[in-house]
């Protein structure tokens, strides 16, 4: 019986090695080959997005209650969508630029609607791994002003993470003016680069500005500095079984996810943009799946019919400041 009970308990650990194994291969398979050179148009935004939004949401809805998960979906999509609007009728959020017809169609003719799911899609990821790096669990404890403030930022740099690498594929086409007059509306198969938006003042970073991750650090922080005040009124209402490592490193899976994407998406005109994601965006998903394998070993790794929500997870004796 002790045999059997030692084993069980050395299997988060196997488990964590083998995911840990697993993502270095598939970073540096990625890295080498330089990932599937897949055009833009060829893969479903209009599916993709939506789906992990969807699964952002459900799961948020699972692990902080109806009322919290809500209301941060409201605040993510809302205000991402303003800084998107403002900051694509005037440049001076993110830099001057505009949308194509990649992403489908437009809010006010200005804005594809899968925009603000796509930030969506990455805040509440990001609002977990933070969590999880700065308090060893995925829900925030803290209530003061200051620790706030924190988190936000941090929160804020996780979510701009994924820009690095995504902005520069996302944007990028071979034509030497913003006009796009060089792409055909039909994409060949050996045709390379069809951007979802462009910069009409390339900048530095891979013909991204630098304008545009300042932008994204200021329009990241707003969400969750404005999310996180609102949810120290709100009630955490997690639903049983999600005391579990397994049910709370879903969130974690998909920000490795698109990392992993983004390691393998590109072309090779850009073929240096694949060593960014295993770095800016695989570090905090590391530690943050670290934390919750390996420093959280007094979670059960399974979701369990008898499991109810456990206030020593969320919610521990004393609130701090």
């Amino acid at each position: 019986m002790g045999e059997v009970s030692s084993r069980v308990g050395r299997i988060p650990a196997a488990v964590w090695l083998i995911l840990t194994i697993l993502t270095i291969v598939v970073f540096y398979v990625g890295i080498r080959t330089g990932g599937f050179n897949m055009p833009l148009e060829r893969i479903p935004w209009d599916i993709l997005v939506p789906s992990a939004a969807a699964v952002c949401l459900g799961h948020s809805i699972l692990l902080l209650g109806r009322k919290r998960a809500l209301t941060l979906f409201g605040m993510a999509v809302l205000i991402s969508f303003c800084f998107e609007y403002v900051g694509e009728s005037t440049g001076l959020i993110f830099g001057d630029y505009f949308y194509t017809h990649v992403l489908g169609y437009k809010a006010f003719g200005r804005i594809p609607y899968l925009i603000p799911l796509a930030w969506y899609m990455m805040f509440y990821p990001s609002y977990i791994i933070t969590n999880l790096i700065a308090e060893g669990g995925p829900v925030s404890r803290r209530t003061g002003i200051v620790p706030i403030i924190w988190l936000s930022i941090l929160s804020a740099m996780v979510m701009t993470a994924w820009d690095l690498t995504m902005d520069p594929v996302m944007s990028y086409h071979p034509c030497q003016n913003s006009e796009l007059k060089c792409l055909t509306p039909q994409l060949d198969p050996g045709e390379v680069g069809h951007p979802a938006w462009v910069w009409t003042q390339p900048g530095p970073h891979f013909g991204v500005p630098l304008l545009n991750f300042r932008g994204w650090l200021i329009a990241s922080f707003t969400v969750f500095f404005a999310y996180r005040l609102v949810e120290r009124k709100l009630p955490l209402e997690p639903a049983a079984g999600m005391n579990s490592r397994l049910m709370i490193s879903i969130p974690v899976g998909i920000y490795a996810s698109m990392a992993i994407i983004d390691t393998w998406l590109g072309y090779p005109e850009i073929e240096d943009v694949h060593l960014i994601s295993p770095f800016v965006m695989g570090i905090p998903a590391f530690f943050a799946a670290f934390h919750l394998f390996s420093n959280r070993t007094d979670l059960p790794l399974w979701p369990s019919k008898g499991d109810v929500e456990s206030s020593e997870l969320h919610l521990p004796e004393g609130e701090l400041a």
